[in-house]
C-alpha cells in the first residue's frame, strides 16, 4: 500500500501541510497529522482563502473529496511543485491493515459495506468499515486501530478521482446509473473517476463488477477483462426462507450476490454467510415498509438520490406504485428520468425544484401528476388518491437539499407524516385532506 513516492511527501521540511476542506475528512486528516507530529492548516471558502503564498510554503497538500482535480486551488498547488493527495491516500500511509475491500457503486454501497462489515464480524474476521459510511480512514488510523484487520471502505466517485494511491486488494463495484454530473460534468467522466479503482485493483481476479458496470465499460469503449467476477443479483427463490423481507428487495438482492461471493472466495459457505447475516440491521431510509393505512402501503426509500435507485426500488413490486418524488437535481436530465420510470407508475405527487419538469415530462406520458407544495401535502393527497392494496412509494429520485437537511431527515419527516395520517384516520373514517396538509 505504501509506496516511495507517497512516503518521501513525509520526508520534505518540517513545512506545514495545507488542508483544502475544513469538513470531516479535513478534520481526519488533521487529528492524524497531529497524531504525528505535523502541523497543518486548513483552507476553505468560507473563513482563509488558498493562496499563491499558501502553495509555495507548505510542505504538501491533502485534499478533501469535494474540490474536484481541477480546482483552482489544486492547480495552484500543483504549478507550486507540491504533491497533493486526498485524506484517503493520507490514512493508507499509516495504515496497518491487513486487507483493504473497495466498496462502490451509484446506489446501495453503504448497504453493502455495511453487510460485509456485520457478516464477517460474526464470522469472527477481524474487520471495521470506513468512508462514507462510517469514519473517515484517517480518523481510525490516528486512532492507531487498524493494525490486522480488513478494511471495507465504502469509495466515492469524489474519493476514487482524488486518490492517486488508493490500490484495493479487492473491489466490489454494485451498478452505475446517471449520478453527480454536477460534479463530473458528464456520464463517462463520472464512470471513469469509479474505473481508476478497477485499474488500481492489485488483482484482477478480486474485481468484481455488476452487469450495468461492465455494460457501461464496452459502452465507452474500455478493454474489458476475462478475469473480472461478474456478478447477477440473487434471485428470490435464491434466498433462504428465513431471510428478513428487507433482503428482498431489487437493490438488496444484488448486494447480497456481492457479499456472498466474496465471501465464498474467502472459503465460507452459504449456510455461514447467511446464518452470519440473520440478525443484521439495515440502514434507514432504505427501501422498507413504514406502515398501512386502510390497506394502502407507505414505503420509505429517502436515500434515493437518482434514478437508477428509483428504478431498482420500483422494480420492487409486482404492481404500479403511486411515486412521491422531486428534490434538488444534480445534473440528471429530467426528461430522460421521467422516460425511464413512467412505465412504473399509477400517478406522481411531486415536490422540490424538479417537480415542475417533472410534472411536464410525465403528464406527456398521460401519468397523473400533482405539484405539491411540501411533503405533508404530497403524503396527503397521495392517500386521498389511492385505492386499496396500493403501494405509495417515497424514493424521491433527488437530492434534499432544496427542502430538507439530508435524505435521513427527509426520511424521518416522512415517517412522521405517515404515522400522523395513520393517527388521524384512527380518529375519523373521514380525513379532511386539506386539514390535514395545513
Amino acid at each position: 500500500m505504501k509506496t516511495n513516492r507517497l512516503q518521501s511527501i513525509f520526508k520534505c521540511v518540517d513545512a506545514p501541510v495545507a488542508i483544502l476542506g475544513s469538513g470531516m475528512s479535513g478534520q481526519a486528516a488533521q487529528k492524524l497529522l497531529s497524531a504525528k507530529g505535523r502541523v497543518s492548516e486548513f483552507f476553505d471558502e468560507k473563513h482563509r482563502l488558498f493562496e499563491s503564498l499558501d502553495a509555495a510554503k507548505c510542505s504538501f497538500v491533502v485534499v478533501s473529496p469535494g474540490f474536484r482535480p481541477s480546482h483552482e486551488w489544486v492547480k495552484l498547488a500543483l504549478n507550486a511543485g507540491k504533491e497533493v493527495i486526498s485524506e484517503v491516500d493520507l490514512g493508507l500511509v499509516y495504515s496497518k491493515h491487513t486487507e483493504l475491500v473497495s466498496i462502490t457503486g451509484t446506489n446501495g454501497k453503504t448497504s453493502l459495506a455495511s453487510i460485509l462489515d456485520h457478516v464477517a464480524s460474526r464470522l469472527d474476521i477481524p474487520c471495521t468499515v470506513l468512508g462514507n459510511i462510517g469514519k473517515p480512514i484517517s480518523a481510525e488510523v490516528a486512532e492507531e486501530s487498524l493494525s490486522g484487520k480488513i478494511v471495507f471502505l465504502e469509495t466515492s466517485s469524489f474519493q476514487a478521482i482524488t486518490s492517486n494511491y488508493l490500490k484495493p486488494d479487492s473491489l466490489l463495484w454494485t451498478n452505475f446509473s446517471q449520478d453527480h454530473l454536477d460534479y463530473h460534468g458528464t456520464e463517462k467522466d463520472y464512470y471513469l473517476a469509479k474505473f481508476r479503482l478497477v485499474s488500481n485493483c492489485k488483482n484482477m481476479d478480486e474485481v468484481f463488477l455488476g452487469r450495468s458496470v461492465l455494460s457501461q465499460a464496452k459502452k465507452f469503449g474500455l478493454d474489458t477483462n476475462p478475469q473480472w467476477q461478474i456478478i447477477d443479483p440473487l434471485s428470490v427463490n435464491e434466498l433462504p426462507a428465513r431471510i428478513s423481507s428487507f433482503h428482498k428487495s431489487v437493490p438488496q438482492r444484488e448486494n447480497l450476490a456481492f457479499a456472498l461471493r466474496w465471501f465464498k472466495r474467502k472459503g465460507y459457505c452459504e449456510n455461514q454467510f447467511f446464518d452470519a447475516l440473520g440478525d443484521y440491521r439495515p440502514y434507514p431510509h432504505r427501501l422498507f415498509k413504514v406502515n398501512e393505512i386502510n390497506d394502502i402501503s407507505f414505503w420509505n426509500d429517502s436515500k434515493s438520490t437518482n434514478l437508477g435507485s428509483t428504478l431498482a426500488a420500483c422494480e420492487s413490486f409486482s404492481k404500479k406504485v403511486i411515486w412521491i418524488g422531486g428534490g434538488k437535481n444534480k445534473g440528471q436530465e429530467i426528461k430522460k428520468f421521467a422516460t425511464a420510470l413512467f412505465p412504473y407508475l399509477q400517478g406522481a405527487f411531486l415536490i422540490g425544484e424538479t417537480a415542475d419538469e417533472l410534472s411536464k415530462h410525465l403528464t406527456e406520458r398521460n401519468i397523473k401528476t400533482t405539484i405539491c407544495r411540501n411533503l405533508k401535502s404530497a403524503v396527503a393527497v397521495a392517500f386521498e388518491f389511492a385505492k386499496k392494496h396500493t403501494d405509495i412509494l417515497f424514493s424521491p429520485g433527488f437530492a434534499s437539499f432544496d427542502m430538507f437537511s439530508n435524505y435521513s431527515d427527509r426520511g424521518n419527516s416522512f415517517e412522521s407524516l405517515v404515522f400522523d395520517l395513520k393517527s388521524a384516520c384512527q380518529v375519523s373514517t373521514k380525513i379532511n385532506v386539506k386539514s390535514f396538509a395545513s
